[in-house]
């Protein structure tokens, strides 16, 4: 009886290994890889987005957004590591998708598989991300390396949210904060700051062309007389990306013939734009409106079935939309379908595509779909009941795009600088060039007089817009003057006197710089002494993953600083045989150039490694190069 008890439950345990083999690896170093795909602004790299530089790595989320905090902190308990089973596909959200396809999701990918033990990796992507990911998997460039997709809130059939900003520059109200801070800073530098384009209809346009792929392909602007406008009718918003991505003969081939299977987690229950009423813009030489002003302005939500950003009916793909269209059949093809029906739809597919829906606004969807995702990759529930990141109730930021030095003093005299900060939850983000473009942005920010202190860093015109973002309103105040190096320049700015959002600038009080004491330059050794307080700086915050390295980098900074030291003591040499010493300060010299320039190759070897974050790097070799070139 023993035997026939031990023998049923060997067949027990091997039956659950083959059905659900990942429950088992989920706590093994074999789990296949996940890579996290952020929406439309969940990236962040100000050197990209504001100096268009080509960089691929030292993307990160943007300041202050917690999307996916807890997304990845339960993967992690279930075992997924950072950069060894957890990967994290950031892009630049302007671009085209397919662009995002070759430059960011492609890399990542290959980066994931290196630690997989099917040559496949899993992608979880929210709302745009989730575009990327079916333009890959169903693109001639796949190469079937994927195993599940999920997707969350993903704009299949597109979002008339997004039509005020396409049509009329407008950024739609009900998008969250930190969203707007995104692309309302990105606008503002494009537009205001550097005045590359005219406006924001032109920098969307010019420079977001991944807005028009979010665009709906379902029929849903209203005339006037109450008439539904056929999309392949439009002027200005057709979107032929998801026109394409949703041809059934789009590859030529079934997409459930490339990954293993869909899972869609939709978000309801939400007020959002279903049909957008619109009138005739009016004056027809406007490049506004082509297609119709909404009226009202901003349209409203007007259904419940979505996750206000996202129509339940465009989450979720419809399943023929899956299979390539049938070839053309004879008559005894035809004659045998019909006695013989196909029923993949209804088995295979019905199996590979699942359609998941939860009570969730769009951007939280990362939270409240964390037990649906763990559900699709046959991972054991979390522990945790995880609850959504609280919306602030308002975001207040300052823009900078100038040669100064910041310093923002809150109403309770807390400050917040590029080195410090006490403003609970405010962040700091800037260039890599310390005199380019660089925020500070606090949530729930209160309301009072605000204190600007600049400093110049150089000669020129400089910009500073304060802006407040709630859900009701949105502002953003301006100012433009010329600074001088050294020179100091304060503002006082009240914010929320009226209203929450009321923003008024006081004329600059302006301190000329000290002609008579001018600021001393900095001495080679004294900028490696920097070099050296940066260093320790990155290495405390996490910025240097590697003790060995920071080691390592210390050292060469330590025998560059001994080297300067001693070519600038006077010895006895130097009167007797100041040839000699001359030599000998060469040699030093040489020594700590060398030292320097291998602090920066280690650098740009970590960085390229992903074992340093390419901000603090990329500080750090700017800075060493200039100690290089003061020394030569």
């Amino acid at each position: 009886m023993f035997r026939i008890f031990k023998s049923f439950y060997l067949i027990l345990v091997c039956s659950f290994l083959l059905v659900n083999p990942k429950t088992i690896t989920a706590q093994s170093s074999d789990l296949e890889p996940v890579v996290l795909i952020p929406g439309i602004m969940g990236s962040w790299s100000m050197d990209v987005l504001f100096k268009n530089k080509s960089v691929v790595d030292g993307w990160k989320f943007p300041p202050t957004d917690q999307t996916w905090d807890n997304m990845i902190d339960a993967l992690e308990k279930a075992g997924y590591e950072k950069d060894k089973t957890l990967f994290i596909a950031f892009y630049d959200w302007r671009q085209h998708n397919t662009n995002s396809v070759v430059d960011y999701l492609m890399p990542t990918i290959d980066k994931a598989v290196v630690n997989s033990p099917t040559g496949k990796v899993d992608i979880v992507a929210h709302s745009m991300g989730g575009l990327i990911a079916r333009s890959y998997i169903q693109g001639s460039r796949y190469r079937d390396d994927v195993d599940q997709l999920v997707m969350l809130g993903t704009p299949n059939y597109g979002s008339g949210d997004v039509y005020t900003l396409w049509e009329g520059g407008i950024v739609p109200n009900n998008w969250p904060g930190k969203e707007k801070i995104g692309i309302g800073s990105y606008l503002w530098y494009m537009t205001t700051a550097t005045q590359q384009t005219a406006d924001n209809y032109d920098t969307i346009h010019t420079f977001i062309p991944s807005i028009k792929e979010l665009l709906p392909t379902y029929n849903y602007l209203e005339d006037s007389e109450g008439n539904i406008k056929n999309t392949e009718d439009l002027v200005d918003a057709r979107n032929s990306f998801l026109n394409n991505l949703n041809i059934p003969s789009f590859t030529g081939k079934k997409i459930f013939d490339r990954i293993k299977g869909i899972t869609i987690v939709a978000g309801k229950g939400e007020a959002t734009v279903g049909n957008v009423p619109v009138v005739e813009r009016g004056a027809p030489e406007t490049k506004l409106w082509a297609d119709g002003l909404p009226n009202p302005l901003p349209p409203e939500r007007n259904v419940a079935e979505g996750d206000n950003r996202v129509l339940l009916s465009s989450a979720f793909i419809d399943e023929f939309d899956l299979i390539p269209p049938a070839p053309v059949q004879n008559f005894l093809q035809k004659f045998f379908a019909k006695l013989l029906p196909t029923v993949y739809a209804q088995t295979e597919l019905g199996d590979f595509l699942v359609k998941l829906q939860v009570d969730s606004k769009h951007g939280d969807l990362p939270t409240t779909a964390i037990d649906k995702v763990f559900g699709a990759l046959s991972l054991s529930e979390p522990t945790i009941a995880y609850v959504p990141p609280a919306e602030p109730d308002n975001i207040t930021s300052f823009w900078f795009a100038s040669p100064v030095e910041v310093e923002v003093t809150d109403p309770l005299g807390r400050i917040i600088t590029k080195d410090l900060n006490s403003i609970p939850d405010a962040e700091y983000t800037g260039e890599s060039d310390p005199n380019g473009v660089k925020m500070i942005i606090i949530p729930n920010g209160l309301d009072g007089e605000y204190k600007i202190k600049l400093k110049g860093t150089g000669d020129g015109s400089y910009h500073m817009a304060a802006t407040r973002f709630t859900d009701l309103e949105d502002k953003i105040v301006t100012v433009e003057k010329e600074v001088k190096i050294g020179e100091i320049i304060e503002y006082k700015v009240n914010i929320g006197i009226d209203t929450s959002s009321e923003i008024i600038i006081s004329e600059p009080t302006i301190t000329e710089p000290d002609s008579e004491n001018p600021p001393i330059e900095k001495s080679a050794i004294e900028l490696i002494k920097e070099l050296m307080s940066d260093l320790n700086k990155n290495f405390e915050n996490g910025k240097i993953k590697n003790k060995g390295i920071y080691q390592s980098l210390m050292n060469d900074l330590k025998i560059a600083e001994k080297a300067l030291e001693e070519s600038l003591i006077t010895r006895p040499i130097g009167e007797k045989l100041p040839k000699l010493h001359e030599l000998k300060v060469k040699i030093a010299e040489k020594l700590a150039v060398k030292k320097l320039n291998d602090f920066i190759s280690k650098i740009e070897d970590q960085s390229s490694k992903n074992k340093m974050e390419i901000e603090a790097a990329t500080a750090m070799t700017e800075k060493a190069r200039d100690v290089i070139e003061y020394i030569l």
